[in-house]
């Protein structure tokens, strides 16, 4: 099981301009399984959110829940993913798939296998004894995925992990993480900018405000699977997404928003 539920969440931090308030009274419960895709305005609070759910964070007022147990800080039942991957260049594709079952005390010969079949999954077995600096951004990524998934997380939290990649890349990782979610079954939190992107993705989109800390329009994502960027209906429901997105952005102009994204 891996429902989120957030009540009454709010987060501020202290900076040289004052009191900035990155989320405000924040209600959100995320369901079992979603593909949840959150957008806004760059600074809005966006990976706040992210890091209160993995537990790095914590709310001023509030309750995060993850199946009715409060989150207290971090836990494997929880794994965040950067934009950069954050390898450890000193090791081998497989031993960084490894290296959190490695933590844990799993046995070598578990660890090995278990490595082995993530990877075979994200289609780097081929690569298992190679080095990181050898490999593509794209691959990076998919070695930190592997790595997440080592853990048998209920829950994936995505900071804008595609934002870095060319078009081509960032297509085909699509295609791998929507196969993977269905796969899975995993509960997948998802931040990005690109808002084609959140539409391709996710099962329900929201969005952000600009500076209020608050979540101001959601849209239930019904189109069939798989998608693709140039689909006719995926396309419309991004271009009202992104004229929404502008409005929050030219209502809040000249305001200060969030740090932290």
């Amino acid at each position: 099981m891996a429902e989120l539920k957030l009540t009454a969440v709010s987060k501020s931090f202290n900076t040289q301009a004052g009191v900035i308030t990155a989320l405000s009274c924040v209600d959100l419960t995320i369901k079992e399984g979603e593909f949840l895709c959150v957008v806004g305005p760059s600074g809005c609070g966006k990976s706040t959110l992210l890091n209160l759910i993995a537990g790095l964070e914590f709310p001023d007022q509030g309750r995060l829940l993850l199946d009715d147990s409060e989150i207290t800080g971090p836990a494997a039942d929880r794994v965040l993913i950067f934009q950069e991957p954050a390898l450890f260049p000193w090791l081998s594709v497989i031993d960084n798939v490894a290296f959190g079952l490695k933590m844990q005390g799993g046995a070598k010969q578990h660890r090995t296998a278990r490595a082995m079949e993530l990877l075979d999954l994200v289609h780097l077995s081929a690569f298992r004894s190679s080095w990181i600096h050898q490999l593509s951004g794209g691959m990076r990524q998919r070695v930190a995925l592997a790595r997440a998934l080592a853990l048998e997380p209920a829950v994936l939290l995505m900071d804008e992990p595609f934002a870095a990649l060319d078009a081509q890349t960032r297509d085909m990782l699509h295609e791998e993480l929507e196969m993977l979610w269905q796969k899975t079954g995993k509960t997948i939190v998802f931040i990005t900018h690109n808002v084609r992107e959140a539409v391709r993705l996710g099962t329900r989109v929201l969005l952000m405000s600009a500076d209020s800390g608050k979540f101001v329009k959601e849209y239930p994502i019904n189109l069939p699977r798989n998608r693709h960027l140039e689909d006719v209906e995926l396309v419309k429901i991004a271009s009202v997404i992104r004229d929404d997105l502008k409005e929050v952005v030219a209502t809040a102009s000249g305001r200060k928003g969030c740090p932290n994204g």
